[in-house]
């Protein structure tokens, strides 16, 4: 049998356990949620050949990029995770829907369109992406090192290789200016891309 004293601290002890557990989940940190956006770089925009029409990707990027979480970098050698900053979708998807807006936009034409989406139009080329980089700091920059490279379908060898490295200062010390930067490059290499598609148009 249970002495009196003893089932009363049982009791206590137990009440405030529930508290404490109450409160504990009931004030967890809210999460922000963030997307990259369609940004054309400044430039006088070119007309795509009538008859070419351009499947965007696949686009690569590395592992540590592959998470909800953004990912932030203090050196060449350290990353950091943001558990409450976070992307609203796939980053992978997110980018090659961006690089396909700026591309129609700076191509003035609506025959571009991601890879997967085959059944839209035939396709007559395909720039491939993969992202070596692609990460920064709120107080700092952001980097953009991404090799590409474009095709002619049908044909094996690509007929542009290129390795691009872009560098945007982040102009808000936060999440909102880091990706915000982030666009930006996504801008510019868009901006690349685009006038290699000019260059090959007969």
């Amino acid at each position: 049998m249970i002495a009196p004293n003893v089932r009363l601290g049982i009791i206590v002890f137990s009440l405030g356990l529930v508290v404490s557990l109450a409160g504990c989940t009931g004030k967890s940190p809210k999460s922000d949620f963030y997307t990259l956006g369609t940004t054309p770089a400044a430039g006088p925009a070119a007309q795509l050949s009538a008859d070419m029409a351009i499947a965007v990707g696949p686009v690569t990027i590395p592992a540590e990029l592959d998470r909800k979480q953004i990912i932030t970098r203090d050196s060449d050698n350290r990353i950091n995770v943001a558990e409450l900053s976070r992307w609203a979708g796939p980053l992978q998807d997110n980018i090659t829907a961006v690089l396909t807006a700026n591309l129609a936009l700076r191509l003035g034409t609506d025959k571009v369109a991601p890879h997967y989406r085959e059944s839209l139009f035939p396709f007559t080329h395909q720039v491939v992406l993969h992202v070596n980089r692609f990460d920064g700091h709120p107080e700092g920059e952001v980097l953009l090192d991404v090799t590409w490279s474009v095709k002619q379908k049908g044909k094996s060898a690509p007929l542009i290789v290129r390795h691009s490295e872009i560098r945007k200062p982040v102009a808000t010390p936060d999440y909102t200016g880091l990706v915000a930067a982030k666009s930006s490059a996504l801008a510019d290499i868009s901006l690349q891309i685009a006038e290699a598609f000019i260059n090959l148009a007969p």
